[in-house]
């Protein structure tokens, strides 16, 4: 069956793609004057071409590609995978005006996934992609208190209760170091976490004049990219996103067998601090520190987590969960990659630092990966 890429993206490893329809046309019996070739949805016209080479006009077998693009210019694979009668009309005239009508049926459906959808105008150079992500709530942890019976084995007749919450194993000496209260209440619902959540993933994987990315060559030719993201119950695997504080700080992830995107917040607590100088603040604090709630990194580690999607999708398994190479893939530790001094840093690579994220950004290929998911089968 038959495929087609928006723009002629190469895969993975870097295979060419088809990158526009190809029709075969017949002329019978006399050469052509004319001949206007039409892709439609049923009677309505979306893209129109009229032969005008003399030797596409003469008698025999011809070929002619259609590169998805509209008249105007767009290609947009939403429009072509929604299209319920798309057909290509062909009007013939001969040299004694005789008229030669005939339609060919046909379909465009997303054959890689169905959670992307990409708009590209070549007039403005402008790419819009649409990325549908299934991010869920996944509640709060670390305010919930809880009644503790205790049992006086002297009288076991006399029971006690006491009420044990989270913020409790605070000890006095981090509580007097930061001079805040610890948080008992979540300090931000799903709906703003989710909002972050999708202008991170707006944000750092897009490529255009606003951001260090600028934009990206395709054919030769210069595009700004840009992302708009959406929640949607069949969009792409994502992570359930949850409220932490008062207990030690959740590490995100996103693969088959965990889902989870925490937001970080408040006391929180470092297991290995007895390992630390007893010169360290965490050491005095006894292993808990305050974390103000930094926005701008959960909206990059949202847009990360995400991304491990895209590139399982693009790349596989291993380019997935290595980080493209830069860790391993049980323990996720990283392989000491020096993070670049200048430039971008990938937005999918772990680092011997953490990332600038004023220069972070998904790398060109990964975007192009993202374009690559568009992918069309034509029946």
């Amino acid at each position: 069956m038959p495929s087609f890429v928006p723009l002629g993206i190469a895969d993975y490893s870097g295979n060419s793609e088809r990158g526009f329809v190809q029709f075969t046309y017949q002329i019978a019996d006399n050469n052509a004057k004319e001949l206007t070739l039409q892709i439609r949805d049923g009677s309505s016209v979306i893209y129109e071409e009229k032969i005008t080479d003399a030797n596409k006009l003469k008698q025999g077998e011809h070929i002619w590609k259609w590169d998805g693009f509209d008249s105007g210019g767009i290609l947009d694979t939403a429009k072509l995978t929604q299209y319920e009668n798309l057909n290509l009309y062909t009007i013939g005239v001969d040299n004694s005006n005789n008229y030669s009508r005939k339609k060919l049926d046909f379909s465009m459906r997303y054959d890689e996934v169905k959670w992307v959808d990409v708009k590209v105008d070549k007039n403005s150079k402008r790419i819009d992609v649409t990325l549908r992500v299934n991010l869920k709530d996944g509640g709060v942890r670390g305010v919930e208190c809880k009644e503790v019976i205790h049992r006086d084995h002297l009288n076991p007749g006399m029971r006690t209760s006491k009420k044990v919450c989270p913020w409790d194993k605070i000890p006095q000496e981090a509580l007097s170091y930061y001079g805040k209260s610890p948080i008992k209440n979540r300090t931000k619902s799903f709906e703003e976490l989710k909002k972050m959540a999708l202008e991170g993933i707006n944000k750092y994987w897009s490529r255009h004049s606003n951001n260090i990315g600028k934009g990206v060559n395709i054919n030769g030719e210069f595009y700004e990219l840009y992302v708009n993201s959406l929640i949607f119950e069949n969009g792409a695997k994502a992570p359930e996103i949850t409220f932490l504080t008062n207990k030690e700080a959740g590490r995100s992830r996103n693969w088959e067998l965990s889902r989870i995107l925490f937001y970080n917040v408040g006391y929180l607590f470092y297991d290995e601090w007895k390992s630390l100088s007893k010169n360290r603040s965490l050491y005095k604090n006894k292993g808990w520190y305050y974390e103000n709630g930094d926005e701008e990194d959960f909206k990059m580690t949202s847009a990360h987590e995400v991304g491990h999607e895209i590139l399982l999708k693009y790349g596989g398994h291993r380019y997935s969960k290595s980080h493209k190479g830069s860790s391993t893939i049980l323990t996720q530790e990283d392989k000491n990659i020096p993070l670049p001094k200048k430039g971008e840093i990938d937005l999918m690579k772990y680092y011997d630092n953490y990332y600038d994220k004023t220069r972070t950004v998904a790398s060109v290929k990964d975007v192009l990966g993202l374009l690559w998911l568009t992918k069309l089968k034509l029946k």
